[in-house]
């Protein structure tokens, strides 16, 4: 069990033996490694060199508690050994017990009698009883022994795991030091003890990359005390504190994947990752040894990512399938060229498709989950696989390429159905059963109507050249049109029919014979039979066949005339509605090409026309129309001239011939008729002298009335005549009369009121010429009492003038009006009064502060619009602009070339009305605003100057991360005189351009013009051409790098061009100058450092100094001249200080280890019965570092002096 009180399982974890109170280490430590110059400049390299000591003196003490628990191990097992072979006995007494209960039995004995074998026994038991105790003694002795040195050991080891804990409280603080740019003072650190599920989150790597980027602190997670430390600035510790403070619930959950999810998860490059990091706001932690992903983060935005992980592993993680089909689908499955399974690869969104070779009826489908089963349910689909039904139906090879094509393409297959050639002309349908039992029937249908038969129709000869049509070619027609193969046979001498022969499929020569019957009509329902005139008989057939195919066409019987004795006959076959159509037509016919005589009223208005020169134009119309005419009191038959009167004229005139030509002529004559129509009207003076006005005012008024109506007019204003001559001579007529009824002219009186009126008799007439124009072209006049103004004008133009007179009286009403004036603006606008008063033809007074305007209305308006012009021109007004750093000190900058720009020659803005002074510009810091004043046009310019002056600083703004010697550089004063501007400042004025300096991100933006910024970055390039280096150096170092009378460090500059700082009480070494400067003067240090800078401190006892210094130093000599290095030893502090390079450095400290461990034995043999560093007793055999002297070896020198100091302290 317990040993001191202190569970022995809890020795397994450091923090369970830490002391609560171990500030006084801390202290120690991180005062051991602070700046005594006060100076932060170099922390970052100071910071880095702290850490590396931090980092030897952590190793060292942990090589001492790995030594402490071996040594605690050996000691419990020696334990257990004493425990277990504890003496036994029937009852343990005292050796005082022992001895005092022998005294008795020997008394006993000496006052007995006894016999030989008696006293034998009782020596016995009496020697037994001793040698009992003396064992128990010794027992208890031993185990005694194990609990001090044990209890000792776990004292040390106490103090060796504070100091640890110490070490590494400093190591994290320089590394977050060292990681933040900062020096430890100024690096302060809270410890949270958060829940487990936050402090999973808080440890996570990308929480502390979120926090190290807004708060700028460090995390670091103590898993064994269960706490997470933040370091950085005060400010962002305790911003930092407070966020995870206000964090709600946090959850956490945990997936377990495989090796392939895991790769997916992170995706290419970590892509996948950092997206579901960034997108839901929880940390993603994949632990590859435990294949596990951490999710940690709000609890329910855990569950969503959670959900959504899993949805991302189901559908994108990698599968593979293989799916068979029958080989005669293999064509289907690749399509031409492949292009059937490139559309399921690509429209699967990744799946790919490996497809077997030759007999290989089978296809490998992988990919991402999701895409594998769209593609499978593509394939599954397009080739049926998961269908109920399968049927082979042959198709023979004669009829395989009507029926099914080249492939199966004239299939007519439902959805879901696919068909398939399988060889020997046999053909595989899949799909559901009711649907496959419909395309096997189709098939088979098809089937049948494709096989090839042959079929023959008995054919009249007279009926034959119906069939052949003109030149064969309703034959070729028909053939094509139906597939089938057509042939006639000869007419035999004697015989009235001919045989037709048809050949092909039985749907094409079904289809054949259907349109032989069509023409033919053997089998009609009606049959009938009409007899035509022989004269009507070449009018009913028309030129070859010509009128009778027409009405075969048009009624779809078939006809067929023929001569017999008795006259012509005609046969009409086919439906009953056909033969009466049919029957119709031909009487039609019959009825058109009678002869008959139609009188036409005769058109004396176009007689000339109608007859032409020498009656050629009537002789044309007879021609043309196959008609006799013939006109009232002339034949054209006879030369000579009938003598009658004009009563006894005819008015019309007759027209023979054949009824269809007859119509058609007396058709022409008609339209010749109303075509050339003629009408005359004589107009009234009045109107005669308004269209006279009106056509010289509008010369196209008579020719868009012309085409407009398609007549002809003449217009004879002399005799008041207009005439009309065509079709639509009465259209046209018409819309004269409403014209002129139109322009008759006619009057209006509007109301007019006194003020109105007045303004209309001032002496001067300009509102009354200006009224007179505005109404033109109507007449204007003024009536006094009743007060009205008169119009006169047409009716169109007089509605037009009433609405803008009376829109005049409205505008013209009387107003009196004021306007405020600023006392600026009033003195100069006193004198412009009497000229705007006259210009506006209204009253100006000023009164007081305002001037009062009398007038019209809107002379009143534009005379007010004017004065406020002449106020926002003159009057002082002040715009606020909202800006922020460094845009309010861009403005500064410029703000004289701004004001500057608004000047006159003499310091004032010239306008009409004299001089003014230019804008001011205040720039208010604390307000965060540029407050512009003066006069509107000015101040408007100026803000346009300011805002396009900020827009195009903006586009090019600059920024930059400097050094803190940059940062030092520019703040800076710029000369050595008192209260000089820093650096920065005299940059700013001479380049115009703003350096806007962030101290606690050590960042510079550069704000201005282009060609501004421009030049301060070639000047900053030289003025910030500075560094600085800082080293912490072993203070042995330092003669060496100074070397003698300074020859190492004058050599250093010179070389290099950079300056040095030697600090030799606390060991720093400052390097300052440009950057190439200083990176060679590092180089140059380092270099030198490594090849004489090494140096040790070993620790040894007192008594081992004459073991290594040897009779009169041979045993140093020998040391020094093994190694190259140089051995000094202090017998004051019993430290062993070896100097050289660091290969000599390593060697002699190696030969002195070797010496100590060789001699030490003897020379630790003096330790016992003194106190050790921790305090515990001499007895105990523990030495230096707290391990046991008997048989151990003395601890290994350590290569740093400071850790060496602390452990023998």
């Amino acid at each position: 069990g317990n040993i001191g009180g202190t569970p022995r399982r809890a020795l397994a974890s450091p923090r369970a033996l830490w002391p609560r109170d171990n500030g006084r280490r801390r202290r120690s430590m991180n005062g051991g490694s602070a700046d005594r110059g006060g100076n932060s400049h170099g922390a970052h390299s100071s910071s880095s060199e702290r850490t590396k000591l931090q980092t030897s003196a952590s190793s060292g003490l942990r090589a001492q508690a790995e030594t402490l628990r071996e040594q605690l191990n050996a000691l419990d097992t020696r334990r257990e050994h004493l425990i277990k072979h504890r003496p036994t006995g029937a009852k343990r007494r005292s050796m005082q017990e022992v001895e005092a209960l022998i005294r008795a039995k020997q008394e006993e004995m000496e006052r007995s009698t006894l016999t030989i074998k008696e006293e034998k026994q009782r020596l016995l038991e009496m020697k037994r009883m001793k040698d009992d105790a003396r064992q128990a003694a010794e027992w208890e002795s031993d185990f005694e022994d194990v609990r001090n040195k044990r209890s000792s050991l776990t004292e040390s080891l106490r103090a060796v795991f504070a100091d640890l804990d110490a070490a590494r409280d400093a190591s994290s603080r320089a590394e977050a030091a060292v990681e933040l740019g900062l020096s430890p003072e100024a690096v302060v650190e809270r410890k949270l003890s958060p829940s487990a599920e936050l402090r999973e989150l808080l440890s996570s790597a990308w929480m502390r990359k979120r926090l190290r980027a807004e708060y700028a602190v460090v995390v670091r997670s103590d898993r064994a005390a269960k706490a997470v430390r933040v370091f950085g600035e005060p400010e962002g510790v305790e911003a930092a504190g407070a966020f995870v403070a206000g964090m709600g619930p946090v959850g956490v959950a945990r997936i377990k994947v495989d090796e392939e999810n895991l790769s997916l998860l992170i995706g290419r490059k970590g892509a996948t990752v950092e997206a579901l990091q960034e997108e839901s706001g929880c940390s993603v932690e994949l632990r590859r040894k435990e294949l596990t992903v951490v999710l940690a983060g709000p609890a329910e935005a855990v569950v969503a990512l959670e959900a959504r992980i899993e949805h991302l592993l189901l559908t994108q993680r990698r599968v593979e399938l293989k799916l068979s089909y029958d080989p005669e689908q293999k064509g289907r499955l690749l399509g031409k060229g492949g292009a059937t399974v490139q559309r399921i690869q690509s429209q699967s969104g990744g799946a790919t498709l490996d497809i077997g070779k030759g007999d290989d009826a089978t296809v490998r489908v992988s990919g991402p989950a999701h895409a594998v089963e769209t593609a499978r349910v593509a394939i599954s689909r397009l080739l049926s696989l998961d269908a109920e039904s399968v049927r082979t139906v042959a198709v023979p090879e004669a009829v395989a390429l009507a029926v099914l094509g080249r492939g199966t393409e004239r299939l007519k297959l439902p959805e879901g159905v696919c068909a398939d050639r399988a060889g020997d002309g046999a053909v595989k349908v899949r799909g559901s059963r009711a649907a496959v039992e419909e395309v096997v029937r189709e098939i088979e249908a098809a089937v049948a109507a494709n096989e090839r038969v042959e079929e023959t129709l008995e054919v009249e000869s007279q009926h034959v050249s119906m069939l052949l049509g003109k030149g064969g070619q309703a034959m070729f027609a028909m053939q094509k049109e139906t597939g089938a193969n057509i042939a006639l046979s000869k007419q035999a001498d004697g015989k009235v029919m001919q045989t037709a022969t048809i050949k092909g499929t039985r749907r094409a020569v079904g289809k054949a014979l259907a349109a032989l019957e069509a023409v033919l009509q053997y089998n009609a329902d009606c049959s009938e039979k009409i007899e035509v005139k022989v004269e009507f008989m070449p009018f009913v057939i028309g030129k070859g066949g010509e009128e009778i195919n027409r009405i075969r066409a048009a009624t779809g019987a078939a006809i067929d005339a023929a001569r017999n004795q008795h006259g012509n006959e005609i046969f009409i076959r086919g439906s009953a509605e056909a033969v009466e159509a049919a029957k119709r037509a031909i009487s039609a016919v019959e009825d058109a090409n009678r002869r008959v005589t139609e009188s036409v009223p005769m058109p004396w208005h176009c007689i000339d026309l109608l007859l032409g020169p020498n009656a050629e134009r009537l002789r044309q119309l007879e021609a043309e129309h196959s008609v006799q005419l013939e006109l009232p009191g002339v034949s054209l038959a006879s030369d000579v001239p009938v003598r009658t009167t004009f009563l006894g004229i005819s008015s019309s005139m007759s027209i023979r011939g054949r009824r269809k030509h007859v119509e058609a002529a007396m058709a022409e004559v008609t339209a010749l008729s109303r075509k050339h129509q003629r009408e005359e009207t004589v107009l009234l003076e009045e109107d005669a002298e308004l269209l006279s006005r009106a056509c010289l005012q509008d010369e196209g008024l008579l020719p868009g009335l012309e085409a407009r109506f398609g007549v002809s007019i003449l217009f004879e204003p002399l005799s008041n005549r207009i005439v009309f001559r065509g079709e639509g001579y009465l259209a046209a007529q018409i819309e004269v009369q409403h014209l002129l009824s139109q322009w008759r002219p006619s009057e209006a009186a509007l109301d007019c009121p006194p003020f109105q009126m007045a303004l209309l008799h001032r002496r001067e007439g300009g509102l009354l010429l200006q009224l007179q124009c505005l109404v033109a072209p109507a007449l204007l006049a003024l009536q006094e009492c009743p007060s009205m103004v008169l119009l006169t004008a047409a009716a169109p133009v007089l509605s037009g003038a009433r609405a803008k007179a009376e829109a005049w009286i409205q505008e013209h009403a009387e107003c009196s009006r004021e306007v405020q004036v600023p006392p600026e603006v009033a003195a100069i606008l006193s004198p412009r009064l009497r000229m705007l008063a006259a210009q506006h033809q209204v009253d100006l007074e000023m009164r007081g502060s305002a001037v009062a305007v009398h007038g019209p209305e809107v002379c009143v308006a534009g005379v007010q619009a004017e004065l406020k012009e002449l106020i926002e021109q003159h009057a002082i007004t002040e715009v606020s602009v909202a800006l922020v750093e460094p845009e309010l000190s861009l403005v500064e900058l410029h703000a004289r070339a701004i004001r500057a720009s608004h000047l006159g020659p003499k310091g004032g803005s010239q306008s009409k009305g004299g001089s003014q002074p230019g804008i001011s510009i205040d720039v208010r810091r604390s307000e965060g605003l540029v407050v512009l004043r003066g006069t509107r046009k000015p101040i408007a310019a100026a803000q346009g100057e300011v805002a396009a002056l900020l827009e195009e600083a903006r586009s090019c703004a600059h920024r930059e991360e400097l050094s803190v010697v940059q940062m030092e550089r520019l703040l800076r004063p710029a000369s050595r005189a008192a209260g000089a501007e820093p650096f920065y400042r005299k940059l700013q004025e001479s380049h115009h351009a703003v350096l806007h300096l962030d101290r606690v991100g050590r960042t510079l933006t550069l704000f201005g013009l282009p060609a501004a910024v421009q030049s301060v970055q070639q000047a900053l390039a030289s003025a910030l051409d500075v560094c600085e280096e800082r080293r912490q150096v072993a203070l042995a170092t330092i003669p060496i790098i100074i070397g003698r009378a300074g020859a190492n460090i004058k050599r250093l500059q010179q070389e290099s061009g950079a300056s040095f700082d030697i600090d030799r009480n606390a060991g720093h070494v400052r390097v300052y100058g440009s950057k190439a400067a200083v990176a060679a003067a590092v180089a140059a240090l380092d270099a030198l450092l490594v090849e004489h800078g090494g140096s040790s401190e070993l620790p040894v006892k007192a008594k081992q100094v004459p073991l290594i210094i040897g009779r009169g130093g041979a045993t140093i000599r020998q040391l020094e001249s093994d190694s190259g290095a140089t051995i000094t030893v202090s017998k004051d502090d019993g430290v062993v200080r070896v100097r050289g390079s660091k290969r000599a450095v390593d060697k002699a400290t190696e030969l002195l280890q070797q010496l100590l461990s060789g001699g030490g034995a003897n020379g630790a043999k003096g330790a016992n019965g003194t106190k050790d560093a921790h305090g515990a007793n001499g007895q105990n055999g523990a030495n230096d570092n707290g391990a046991a002297v008997r048989g151990a070896e003395p601890p290994p020198g350590l290569t740093s002096a400071a850790p060496a100091r602390r452990a023998v302290a």
